[in-house]
Formats: structure tokens, sequence, C-alpha cells
């Protein structure tokens, strides 16, 4: 299976005057490279992360789905291409019903596997000035998610993601399932406690879930 990606980006840390309220330093602007870049353990080379909540090995590469942006054509006046959410990955459609964590995908040369769901921050809400955007948004399940990097290499910028491995049957995750758990049934035991044999996902988001099935039982 290969998903059309229809924009690989990068971007730098810089001050951001999307808010009034409180200083914004981001590199949630991103744009599209060209030629090839090196995709190391911790992202792409050229591009930063605050590392606060943000980037790391567990968090190497974010992906989006252009076809989520349908969700936002009645906030936003024009519809941006790219990382509108500030995602490397832009893809036209990899839903998150399809898309299970330990699902490994080839990027050129290197390879890629699902690891973290995205939480969305106040920072894409300032910059849509869009109020209830984290909720609606976590509560949809559409976040868009990450990926750890498996195997170092060059991506070029034409590049597609090739789905190379799929994660066991017997514990298999989807995305979309656990955003549906973490934001929307977090006091379900069943469900958390399924959520917490699944191999693949990080220590943090298993540390998060202990104690959600902690408090639900």
């Amino acid at each position: 299976m290969i998903y059309e990606v229809e924009a690989i980006s990068t971007g730098k840390i810089e001050d951001l005057n999307y808010s009034s309220k409180r200083p914004m330093r981001s590199a949630l602007n991103k744009t599209p490279f060209s030629g090839s870049m090196w995709l190391s353990l911790t992202g792409f080379t050229q591009d930063e992360q605050e590392y606060k909540d943000h980037g790391g090995p567990d968090k190497a590469v974010c992906l989006f789905s252009k076809s989520n942006y349908q969700m936002w054509q009645d906030d936003v006046v024009e519809l941006p291409t790219y990382a509108m959410f500030g995602e490397n990955l832009t893809v036209a459609n990899l839903d998150e019903r399809e898309a299970y964590f330990g699902n490994q995908y080839q990027l050129g040369d290197a390879i890629i596997e699902i690891s973290e769901i995205r939480e969305p921050c106040w920072k894409i809400q300032a910059k849509y000035q869009i109020p209830d955007l984290v909720k609606r948004m976590s509560t949809s399940g559409k976040t868009g998610f990450y990926f750890r990097v498996i195997q170092e290499g060059y991506v070029s910028c034409d590049d597609h993601l090739k789905l190379i491995k799929t994660a066991d049957k017997d514990t298999q995750l989807s995305v979309y399932e656990l955003n549906d758990v973490y934001y929307n049934d977090r006091k379900n035991a069943s469900r958390l406690s399924y959520a917490l044999q699944n191999p693949y996902l990080t220590s943090k988001r298993k540390e998060k879930l202990q104690r959600l099935l902690t408090r639900a039982q």
C-alpha cells in the first residue's frame, strides 16, 4: 500500500505573534524542502523542535492527512495546501482508523513506525483563532500522529509512504481508537487495559493510560 505524500515540510523555531496573551516560540510554520534531506532518529536535520512535548525519538516525524483539512473549511477563509498544523508529512489520506501503532513505512531510504498520537496544543488554536480547536480536534480523533525512526536515511521531497509492515493483530490498536479512549472514554477500564497491552506505545503514553486506569478501577 502506497500513500501519496503531498508535501514534506520542515521549520525553524521563531517568535510568533499569534497570541497577545502569552509569548509563543515555535517551529509551527513549516515549508516544503527541495532535493533530499537526512532523516535521523530525532527527525529531519533541518527541522527544529522546542522539545517540550514536541520532538524527540518517539515524536521524530509528524503526519497529518490533508483530507482532514476539510473539517476546518468553515473556520479558515483559505485552507493551506501543506503543513496546516505544523506537520512534517502532509499525506493525501491516511485515516487514523487504519493507522495502527507499530505499522512501519518506507519513506525514501528511511523506515518509520507509528508511535504516538498528536495532542493538539494551544499554539495551533492561537494561529487560526478558533477558540475550540483543541477540543474539536481531540474529540474527533482526527489529530494526526507521530512516528519513530527505525532506520535513518535520506528522504527526497517527492518520496511517498509505503506500508511495509503491519502491527501484530492480537494487540492491534489504531490512532483513532487510542484518541477515542484518551479523549472521550477515559473511565472505560476495559479499553484502557487493552490499550496498555500494546507493545509499540511510548513509555510516557503508557504512564498516562495507567493513571487513567487506576482512577477508573
